[in-house]
């Protein structure tokens, strides 16, 4: 594992402005990460929960902040499920959401 791709771990913090309507505002902090296919199996186990894994990465656990979106070549990709794999590593499977409008 090289760790050779940066991406952006997205935060979304829900609120209420002044006036009481709903908004939210975004925190991306940009860490290294290496860039995988979703495995098969990853996959079939998301689909048959209605949800679509296009893309997985594994970033180190002490940059893993909890967020909620991966940003990377701007396309917007919700975390799905994170899990360790192995000593100071992190997996996230993630679902293809967009473009990222900024």
């Amino acid at each position: 594992m090289f760790f050779s791709d940066k991406i952006k771990l997205r935060t979304i913090t829900e609120g209420v402005d002044a006036d009481g309507y709903p908004n939210h505002s975004t925190s991306d902090s940009e860490v290294w990460a290496n860039v995988k296919s979703a495995s098969r199996a990853e996959f079939y186990s998301a689909n048959a929960n209605n949800l679509d894994v296009t893309i997985a990465f594994d970033v180190h656990k002490e940059d893993w902040n909890d967020a909620t979106q991966v940003v990377y070549n701007d396309n917007v990709y919700d975390i799905v499920r994170s899990y360790a794999v192995g000593l100071g590593v992190v997996e996230l499977n993630c679902s293809d959401r967009g473009v990222d409008n900024g």
